[in-house]
């Protein structure tokens, strides 16, 4: 171990290393080591319980099972063989579920579309990944063939999802068909961009399994439990989080195809969700709804959540609501298959902020721009390695070097670890904002801001500054049935920390854009700032 790493207690020293990366990682020894391998023992000890329920309809690990061989086999008669990548455009449901694990079963690499881009963001993941073969919900199919047109793939090979993926069952042939390897790329999810062109980032069964095994450990999964898939499963979250954690443990898995806050609370009732991963924003649109409450939701146990700070004041109001909830803050990327820290339930209290310590298999370094340690309680980047992170970038070879070495993953996240190990996020380096000689850390504000009782949701970024280089932008969201002035945001942060750090643009708005994976859009939130100064500085708007 480095001496300078941050590891979680709890035994995980005692944890077997293993090689990975070009290093030896922790990892847990008697586990399932693949989605496919997941799939055959849920196929054989839970076969009658329900998989997935979508549409409708409920659809056991048996039928899922066969679902997954039928569209596996479908696929190799398309022509697709291993190594091949097939792209799909699908809403949450059923389909997308049956096309990752077909995907693992082929050996292919599943691509996801997300469903929220344009023709030319889709054309040029397909020019990159180069599938063989791209399916698309009817809704979305003329967009998918104009950009499988400008990616130079004949037309045939852009279709309508049809009976591809759940129209026939074939019986399950378990180990009579060899499983993958661990270190297999099923998968490959392009990063949400938000520091400029997306990375297709590798899934890999060693990571994804080790990644829903550590959610089944720390959240206290069971077979008793029903989740409700909000995330869209093109991302990680969805499959990782949920679908395969449930899947290992013989529990419920429930797409959501759209999210309407008194329709899903409505749905949490009906469908008797016990477990919620959401984006922190939705908590605060589903306590606006009178009937999410305990006890009606009594069995909603787990809440977890992640990607931006949460008001104490939303913390607050859950438990109140909902005392029966526990809640986890879980911190990870797209490169470490989702989880790299958690913040347990019983640890919001003393250690509010943080997103907790690493995950048991997870070490951890915070070091300086030259990759030197630093010491505990001082900013720098969190570097993080373990059976979890990617094995690179799909078709970047450049980029994953520089990305990780010696197995150590550059997450591009500031952060400044306490004593405990507890892990606090203060930005993206890239988004860090240096005002004059400072620097200022984006979320660390943004934590401050959503302190104030009246803001619900905030988001920080830097404008170009003449003079200080950059300036401190903010946009807030009021809290529901509150108001507030740009001048009491001000106020505030002024009487929590540096002058330096006081915003000097302060907008109000009714709700902050975000990107496909629930992260505020904070380039488009830029450039529309610049935009308004631009058109004030020409005369052309309000002074």
């Amino acid at each position: 171990m480095h001496p300078g790493a941050v590891t979680t207690d709890g035994g995980a020293d005692d944890l077997p290393r293993e090689p990975w990366l070009g290093t030896q990682v922790r990892c847990y020894p008697d586990r399932v080591r693949t989605l496919v391998e997941a799939l055959d023992q849920a196929h054989d000890s839970y076969g009658d319980r329900v998989a997935v329920e979508a549409d409708g309809h409920e659809v056991s690990y048996s039928e899922l099972a066969e679902l997954v061989e039928g569209a596996a086999e479908r696929l190799a008669e398309e022509g697709l063989k291993p190594g091949d990548r097939l792209a799909v455009c699908l809403d949450n449901g059923l389909d997308i579920i049956v096309a990752i694990w077909a995907c693992a079963r082929a050996r292919l690499v599943f691509v996801g579309l997300s469903n929220r881009l344009r023709p030319a963001q889709w054309a040029w993941m397909l020019r990159h990944s180069g599938p063989s073969l791209v399916l698309s919900h009817p809704s979305y199919l003329d967009g998918v063939r104009e950009a499988a047109a400008q990616a130079g793939m004949a037309p045939d090979r852009a279709r309508a999802v049809g009976d591809h993926l759940v129209g026939h069952r074939s019986p399950w042939q378990g180990e009579a068909k060899a499983f993958p390897s661990e270190d297999d790329v099923y998968g490959v999810v392009y990063t949400s961009g938000t520091t400029g062109r997306p990375k297709a980032s590798e899934l890999v069964h060693r990571g994804t399994m080790h990644s829903a095994i550590a959610y089944i450990r720390l959240l206290g999964l069971t077979g008793e439990d029903r989740t409700a898939i909000v995330f869209p499963l093109f991302y990680v979250t969805g499959h990782i989080a949920q679908v395969a954690p449930m899947m290992l443990v013989g529990g419920a898995s429930v797409p959501v195809p759209e999210v309407a806050p008194a329709d899903f609370v409505r749905l949490l009732g009906e469908r008797r969700i016990t477990y919620l991963m959401v984006v922190p924003s939705l908590w605060p649109l589903l306590l606006r709804v009178p009937e999410f409450r305990w006890p009606d939701l009594a069995h909603v146990q787990v809440g977890a959540f992640g990607g931006s700070p949460v008001p104490i004041s939303t913390v607050r109001a859950l438990r109140e609501r909902m005392p029966q909830l526990r809640l986890f803050d879980a911190y990870g990327l797209t490169e470490t298959h989702s989880p790299a820290t958690i913040l347990l339930d019983h640890e919001f209290r003393r250690k509010p902020g943080s997103v907790g310590r690493p995950v048991p298999c997870a070490e951890s370094r915070v070091v300086d721009d030259d990759g030197n340690d630093v010491a505990a309680g001082e900013p720098g980047e969190l570097w993080l390695r373990g059976p979890m992170v990617t094995s690179g970038y799909f078709g970047d070879a450049e980029a994953t070097a520089a990305a990780i070495t010696d197995g150590w993953l550059h997450t591009g996240d500031c952060v400044r670890v306490d004593n405990e190990g507890y892990v606090y996020i203060l930005d993206r380096k890239k988004d860090m904002i240096m005002r004059g000689g400072f620097k200022i850390y984006s979320v660390e504000l943004e934590y401050v801001l959503v302190s104030h009782p009246d803001i619900a949701e905030a988001a920080v970024y830097g404008v170009p500054d003449s003079l200080a280089y950059e300036a401190v932008a903010t946009h807030v969201v009021p809290a529901s049935g509150h108001s507030i002035e740009p001048a009491e945001v001000k106020q505030w942060v002024a009487s929590r920390m540096a002058g330096y750090a006081v915003p000097r643009y302060v907008r109000v708005v009714d709700a902050i854009p975000r990107n496909r994976t629930g992260k505020a859009d904070k380039l488009g939130l830029r450039h529309a700032l610049l935009a308004e100064l631009r058109a004030r500085t020409a005369g052309l708007g309000d002074a």
